[in-house]
């Protein structure tokens, strides 16, 4: 249970972040057929939550040498027919949720090849090369997870299918992603490193990860102004440019730290999950 709330406590703004843009498409879909289908809305959730949790079990299988399911004894109280069972309840839900989709017709076209690149992703952890991979690219890995693949899941989970328009706001959700999840990197470094934990920042350095934050902040605004030039919606979509106010605020923070300030831990954190909600809710905002 420490390793598992640890992970979810990990993965947080991974979750929080899926959620969000896997909404954005779904509205966005929503409002160029005028109607969103909840029950798809909700089935495409799910199916993310499974993925999810299975990548949280195998993270904590593949974290001992030592095979959790040898000797299962199915006998009262054995932890390991527990996780046996546990094991085999996710991948059936798994399936059965795949099985409502093909149902329903919407696992034809572009919802399959979500779904695959989903799960492929998220457990390449279940083999030795592909946890070493997860772990050091990690960041750029879930980036990909949460954009194009949640934000195109959304719309495809609603009867659309992507357009020319969806890559520049695609771009703008990864970059977004990386500079926001590269800021929560700093408070874990040390603490991954006392366990032996290769990350992202391992890789590439301190500074560096502070240069790419920056340097992703750019790009997002960048893109996004590109996004709405293109569609004739500077106007209306103005106070998402303006948020930018609160990545400026977070680069502030992570500088004041290199200099040797303390760090506020608690308001960097607060500050990613602020950014990227706030980029959501008022890019969603005219729609309503």
């Amino acid at each position: 249970m420490q390793k598992v709330l640890s992970s979810l406590s990990k993965n947080a703004f991974f979750v929080f972040a899926s959620f969000l843009t896997y909404l954005v498409g779904a509205i966005f879909a929503g409002f160029e057929k005028n109607k969103i289908d909840i029950n798809k809305l909700i089935l495409g959730l799910l199916v993310f939550l499974t993925i999810f949790a299975l990548q949280i079990l195998f993270n904590y299988l593949s974290s001992s040498k030592i095979n959790p399911y040898s000797r299962v004894s199915f006998e009262r109280g054995n932890k390991k027919a527990q996780l046996f069972i546990l094991t085999a309840i996710l991948f059936l839900t798994y399936l059965f949720l795949v099985y409502l989709l093909l149902k329903m017709n919407m696992l034809i076209g572009v919802n399959l090849v979500y779904i695959s690149l989903i799960t492929a992703l998220m457990l390449m952890i279940i083999f030795k090369l592909g946890k070493l991979f997860f772990q050091t690219y990690g960041v750029i890995i879930e980036a990909m997870v949460v954009s194009p693949l949640m934000l195109l899941f959304g719309a495809g989970m609603q009867g659309m299918n992507p357009t020319s328009g969806h890559i520049l706001l695609t771009m703008a959700f990864f970059f977004l992603y990386i500079a926001c999840r590269t800021s929560l990197l700093f408070e874990r470094f040390e603490r991954d490193h006392k366990n032996g934990e290769r990350s992202f920042l391992d890789l590439i350095g301190w500074e560096n990860g502070i240069k790419i934050q920056n340097i992703s902040l750019v790009l997002t605004y960048l893109v996004f102004f590109l996004y709405f030039y293109r569609n004739g919606s500077i106007g209306i979509n103005l106070p998402v440019l303006i948020s930018a106010i609160i990545g400026v605020f977070s680069m502030y923070l992570l500088n004041r730290m290199v200099r040797g300030m303390k760090p506020h831990w608690q308001i960097i954190k607060a500050t990613a999950f602020l950014h990227f909600f706030a980029v959501c809710y008022l890019l969603v905002l005219p729609i309503f």
